[in-house]
């Protein structure tokens, strides 16, 4: 029999009272409690000062960037949804070594009201790694809690959302980040959309003088139900409600429905260059994107992501957003499926993204993209990402 911890304390304990049993049965009796001597002030502090000295604190071990994936010199700036498991710092030590130019994370549980403060450790240690690593500020999208919901008529419901919410904000300044991305909320089925707009920008509005440099970044949503965000009218309405237009933004996730419409539209290259986007929220206010292939449909209205290439958007989608000059220099972030394998498969997706992007890439419908005098092979690409899935999905 294997004895855990807890039973072999047990059984010592059960041993040390049989044998106190023994000892009063035989007439012995416990020993005096020696009187205690009154210690003077002085002499107290002498002793408990050389007897516990001060621990070394411990000199935090230099970064191994052996093991790191390359990172790509690219305008577009494509990474990932890292874990920050054990300390926002290891973040940035995750995005390092999948060859990410741009991360996300999670400031707290994501499924949580309230959580510990940062410590000032992990904060240091987070600005020092970000420097180290060579990440700017603007290059690192946070996301916010699934709990939040800005739109909620109920008062309590939705100042519980707003704690949650200014708390998030005052993390990120805390570790010197500009961005903040978030669903805008929902109207529950007991409010109109209008209503509920004009409650989510009130607390933007309040959460701005409560803060002092973040900007805050509205997500396009599915569609599913009650949810705001499915309509480019619903963002432009908070936008217009905002007082400080310079700390609001938008991040746009190519899963979901109206991606699957305007991927041409707003990505392929034109000369006269509106697009519905561009009509109805402006693309000054374009802070970021999602990189997700669909397993769904379009007008589907589910959330459903797919690794880059194996869904119904196709690689050619994202040929077009990685081609385009206005998706550069904000993040890219995937949130594919990793199936816990980040190097095997975000590395791979960030590998091929970065291969296909360029200004000079132009999009053929034979499934080869020009790249200069090289022809990149979009099906080899594909089977590429395809094997790493499948490699990934073994290991997991």
């Amino acid at each position: 029999m294997v004895l855990t911890r807890q039973s072999t304390r047990a059984s010592s304990m059960a041993s040390q009272l049989q044998a106190i049993t023994v000892e009063t049965s035989t007439g012995s009796t416990c020993k005096p409690r020696k009187k205690r001597t009154k210690v003077s002030e002085d002499e107290s502090q002498e002793t408990t000062s050389s007897s516990k000295p001060k621990r070394a604190r411990k000199l935090k071990p230099e970064v191994d960037k052996s093991e790191f994936l390359p990172r790509a010199q690219s305008q577009w700036k494509v990474g990932a949804h890292v874990s920050a498991a054990g300390g926002v710092e290891n973040a940035v030590l995750n995005a390092a070594s999948i060859g990410a130019n741009s991360f996300a994370l999670f400031l707290k549980s994501q499924r949580k009201w309230e959580s510990p403060p940062l410590s000032n450790e992990s904060i240091t240690e987070f600005k020092r790694l970000m420097k180290e690593l060579g990440y700017e500020s603007r290059m690192v999208l946070p996301h916010g809690s699934y709990l939040i919901n800005l739109g909620n008529p109920d008062a309590a419901k939705r100042e519980k959302s707003f704690a949650c919410f200014l708390d998030d904000l005052k993390r990120c300044e805390a570790l010197g980040l500009e961005l903040y991305n978030f669903h805008p909320g929902s109207t529950v089925g007991e409010t109109s959309v209008e209503t509920s707009l004009s409650l989510i920008a009130d607390c933007i509005n309040r959460a701005h003088v409560e803060t002092s440099r973040v900007t805050v970044v509205l997500e396009n949503m599915a569609g599913a139900g009650n949810i705001i965000g499915s309509d480019f009218g619903h963002l432009a309405g908070i936008i217009k409600l905002v007082k400080d237009k310079l700390r609001v933004g938008v991040c746009l996730d190519t899963w979901s429905q109206v991606m699957h419409s305007l991927r041409v539209m707003i990505f392929e290259r034109k000369m006269a260059g509106i697009t519905k986007f561009d009509e109805q929220i402006g693309l000054k206010y374009l802070c970021g994107m999602h990189l997700n292939d669909s397993k769904t449909e379009y007008n589907s209205k589910k959330d459903r992501h797919e690794n880059i290439g194996l869904g119904h958007l196709g690689l050619l989608s994202f040929v077009h957003i990685l081609n385009d000059p206005r998706t550069q220099n904000i993040p890219l972030i995937l949130e594919t499926p990793s199936f816990e394998q980040a190097k095997e498969i975000w590395g791979t997706e960030i590998s091929v993204l970065q291969r296909v992007s360029g200004e000079g890439n132009v999009c053929h419908h034979n499934g080869t993209t020009k790249e200069g005098e090289h022809l990149v092979d979009i099906d080899a690409l594909v089977n590429q990402l395809k094997k790493s899935v499948l490699n990934g999905a073994k290991r997991n």
